[in-house]
């Protein structure tokens, strides 16, 4: 990939592909350093022609502070930066403004290697800058040398500074990120550096699937440099190796018969998968990541789990937080998870543009289903074509995930499948809003208590009726399958208080008659009571007692009566 030294105004009035960004990999953990610089930042609003923008900001001073991650609205940095833009422009260009002038905030950051990273840059490795989430165009500098652009900010953008870092104590990263028309501005994820060996991985891809009996993996490594990859699956829980194998960087491993549980959302199963990148002086890297065995198709009927159809009881989330806006955090995200656990929703539609990899991971160890996409900030052009490959390359090893909403391009369509083969296109599902069905407490079926795992890692302890054998039946029609509400019945929902009064999928075929959701609350109270007026009975009941004399009968005493 060659290195461009200089940013282009012109990326800006046709967002293509980005410049300097390296490939997006499946999310991991690895060994390698890591230093986060997610802390105060210093900020400042500006207005100006794209071309005076990216001139003025490697060398701005004037700043406030604000949060990184965050969003500029919250503090009132956006704003107010803009406010003083206006005025200071005002005063430079008179009342003749010119037509092209464009918004934009300016973040800057100080920073100091931590040992680690510090012994990284000594030994000669490279050294990575990552922006997890960011919310328009983004130009980046490091200690004044430009780095890299990157139109879409949904997905983390990496970019290599080795070559930018100056041999100084204390280094500079600059950001201008331009206006767009997301919600709300600012790097609302969080911003690392990371050290990579010279011989490092690059990604990994693995296909994991179960026939029903046994598992079967497909694993391919990217790599630069190295001898051998060595490739282990663990089962964390009994510490147990299940199977280990070593090959070329070049080589694909391919193995059956794996002695692993399904992954569902019932039963959500998973194992850790450790990849090591060895050569002759020893280990260069090593990354693991969590997999789950599961086989998903689509039939005429919708979607299927292992040959059986799955009912989809879901709702549509849209990661952008009434407080936070898209800065959301990880409590916020487990809270999301847990009332979907808890109300029977066991699908999750994630619309307009990818979540946090985080979501997805929770979703692998809680159990849900989600319908993932790709960010939807630019139409058909090279922008989303690089978003759509971006959004594939990361959350296409985990398990949670089972179909895309792509849309109807076939360009669009076959760049998808060609990267992820082994799931379809699902844009069909219509589901209710998240924010909106948590204030009405929906409910789809009741909660039970989770079953056992085989000793296999779960790491929750929540789980509803089985969606492959429950017997409800999925309503369908023009838009897909719709939400099934309480008990089955079509769009049921119910309110703070209780069920509610009417249930909206059913007509009303008199006005006496009453929702089927009350009817069947009002038979369980009726057969609670009777089961309890019958205990009571039995236990005022005299009881007989046996014959002392060893010829068997009953007696005539009677014990003395209780009383409760």
């Amino acid at each position: 990939m060659n290195h461009i030294l200089e940013p282009d105004v012109t990326w800006l009035r046709d967002p293509g592909a980005s410049v300097n960004r390296l490939t997006v990999h499946s999310t991991w953990r690895s060994r390698r350093p890591l230093q986060m610089l997610s802390s105060t930042w210093q900020v400042t609003g500006a207005t100006g022609t794209a071309s005076e923008l990216i001139h003025r900001a490697p060398s701005h001073q004037n700043f406030g502070a604000t949060s990184v991650p965050g969003i500029l609205e919250l503090d009132g940095s956006w704003m107010r930066g803009e406010g003083q833009a206006h005025e200071e422009d005002a005063s430079r260009v008179g009342d003749d403004e010119p037509s092209d002038l464009a918004r934009a905030s300016i973040l800057r950051r100080e920073f100091i290697f931590d040992a680690p990273l510090k012994e990284a840059v000594d030994r000669g490795w490279m050294m990575t800058l990552t922006f997890g989430g960011f919310s328009g165009p983004l130009y980046a500098w490091v200690d004044g040398t430009f780095v890299g652009f990157c139109a879409d900010g949904f997905i983390p953008a990496a970019f290599d500074v080795t070559g930018a870092l100056q041999p100084i104590h204390s280094h500079t990263l600059v950001v201008l990120l331009m206006d767009s028309p997301v919600c709300c501005h600012g790097l609302f994820r969080e911003v690392s550096l990371e050290a990579r060996p010279p011989a490092h991985i690059v990604d990994v891809v693995p296909v994991a699937s179960h026939d029903g009996r046994a598992g079967a993996l497909t694993l391919r490594v990217e790599t630069t440099g190295g001898v051998e990859v060595h490739a282990a699956l663990v089962n964390e829980t009994d510490q147990e190796r299940l199977w280990s194998a070593v090959a070329s960087p070049d080589e694909v491993f391919d193995v059956r018969g794996l002695d692993v549980i399904p992954w569902s959302a019932e039963e959500p199963a998973l194992y850790r998968l450790i990849v090591t990148l060895r050569d002759e002086e020893g280990v260069k890297d090593t990354v693991s990541l969590d997999l789950g065995f599961r086989d998903v198709e689509t039939t005429s009927q919708g979607v299927s789990l292992a040959g059986k159809a799955l009912a989809l009881r879901g709702v549509t989330r849209n990661e952008c937080d009434g407080r936070t806006g898209l800065a959301v955090n990880i409590p916020e995200m487990l809270d999301d998870i847990v009332w979907c656990k808890r109300h029977g929703v066991n699908t999750v539609v994630i619309a307009d543009a990818p979540g946090h990899a985080r979501f997805l991971d929770l979703a692998d160890e809680y159990g849900l289903y989600v319908i993932d996409c790709a960010s939807n900030l630019y139409g058909p052009g090279v922008a989303r074509d690089e978003a759509i490959e971006a959004a594939l390359r990361r959350d296409r090893a985990h398990p949670s995930v089972i179909a895309w909403a792509i849309g109807d391009e076939e360009d669009e369509l076959r760049a998808a499948h060609a990267l992820d083969p082994t799931r379809p296109e699902y844009s069909q599902a219509r589901f209710p809003d998240l924010r909106k069905v948590r204030g009405e407490e929906l409910h789809y079926a009741p909660v039970t208590v989770a079953p056992s795992y085989s000793g296999v890692t779960v790491r929750n302890h929540m789980t509803f009726t089985s969606t492959s054998d429950s017997g409800v039946p999925v309503p369908r029609g023009r838009g897909g399958p719709r939400n099934v509400g309480v008990f089955g019945v079509p769009g049921c929902r119910a309110g703070r208080d209780g069920l509610s009064s009417r249930c909206p999928g059913r007509p009303r075929a008199s006005a006496r008659s009453r929702c089927v959701c009350r009817t069947a609350r009002a038979g369980r109270r009726r057969a609670l009571r009777s089961r309890t007026e019958a205990w009571r009975c039995s236990a005022r009941r005299p009881r007989r007692r046996r014959r002392s004399d060893g010829r068997g009968g009953d007696s005539n005493e009677s014990p003395p009566r209780t009383v409760l």
